[in-house]
């Protein structure tokens, strides 16, 4: 069986900085959203008994614990509507750093190679936890599987290994009644969960997505300059902006041998940029001048090029 190289080259741009553990309690404050005039009533009935802060803290207690992030999830799903957007925002957060620190614990538990072997014998690409889950009949992996799917992980493979990452999808349900930034962070890291924009550190996604995502993380940047995770989507702006005018080790943007710039990438950036307005936005109009610099050198990677896009 393969397994990871040492030696595979990623971004030099700090991919994983976005995934920082940031959040506490007395951290940047939150932004505001609005809320159902019923829920807001039900949730100052709450306060005014001590429940929410009762329900507050006790799920804190609960994500310091090993191994409870099933009954957390089930706690959360339980009590969301006893507490105040301000804190369910926070509990999402908290459920979010949760699930990252319990990660390496059960990626160990994916290590074996009776699992991957397990693993390996009924996947088919794309498969989630729960089509592995519900097509083996091997014990110990479904064990696993559904320990890893109530803690809120999904299945991720590359060179050739099986492994859990971060599903946001599994925080969606809590969006509902939290601010509105963390609503919009949760959103923009569910897109990035689903579908990683790069693998073997290949581009996966097309360059009109790559754009969209980048002008997404602008947005939440502008919209929320104070919200709690801020310097998160700032991080992946960057990672975007590095994609957009370097590309990734095995997808450059100009090819390596004849310094021609990817086809679906000067299709791409054309046509965002022929439908969307480049004054909109900083970063459509720096990919603007870019892909005017480039169209002036016939697509290619000239110094003059290279000069602009280290200047970017």
């Amino acid at each position: 069986m393969t397994t990871f190289s040492k030696s595979t080259k990623v971004l030099t741009l700090a991919a994983l900085a976005a995934l920082t553990l940031s959040t506490q309690a007395g951290a940047a404050p939150l932004q505001n959203s609005s809320i159902a005039p019923q829920k807001l009533a039900a949730q100052a009935s709450a306060l005014n008994t001590g429940t929410a802060t009762k329900v507050f803290n006790t799920f804190q207690a609960m994500l310091k614990k090993s191994g409870q992030l099933p009954q957390a999830f089930t706690y959360l799903s339980e009590h969301i509507d006893e507490v105040s957007p301000y804190q369910a925002s926070l509990m999402v957060l908290f459920l979010e750093n949760g699930i990252k620190k319990e990660l390496p614990v059960i990626e160990k538990k994916f290590y074996p190679e009776s699992i991957q072997a397990a693993i390996g014998k009924v996947y088919k690409i794309g498969d989630s936890l729960t089509n592995v889950l519900n097509r083996t009949k091997d014990n110990k992996l479904k064990a696993l599987l559904k320990e890893a799917n109530a803690s809120g992980y999904k299945l991720e493979t590359a060179e050739g290994m099986f492994f859990p990452v971060v599903s946001y999808k599994a925080l969606q349900p809590f969006t509902k009644g939290i601010n509105a930034d963390i609503r919009a962070y949760v959103d923009i890291m569910t897109v990035e969960s689903e579908k990683a924009k790069l693998k073997d550190a290949a581009l996966r996604i097309g360059y009109q997505e790559l754009v969209n995502r980048a002008l997404a993380a602008e947005r939440f940047v502008k919209q929320y300059p104070n919200s709690n995770r801020t310097a998160q989507i700032k991080n992946l702006f960057a990672e975007y902006k590095t994609l957009t005018f370097f590309g990734s080790n095995n997808t450059p943007l100009f090819e390596y041998e004849n310094k021609k710039m990817q086809a679906n990438a000067k299709i791409g950036y054309t046509n965002v940029l022929k439908w969307n307005d480049p004054a909109s936005s900083e970063y459509l109009t720096l990919l603007k001048k870019f892909m005017d610099v480039v169209a002036d050198h016939d697509y290619k990677l000239t110094s003059e090029v290279e000069k602009f896009r280290k200047n970017v």
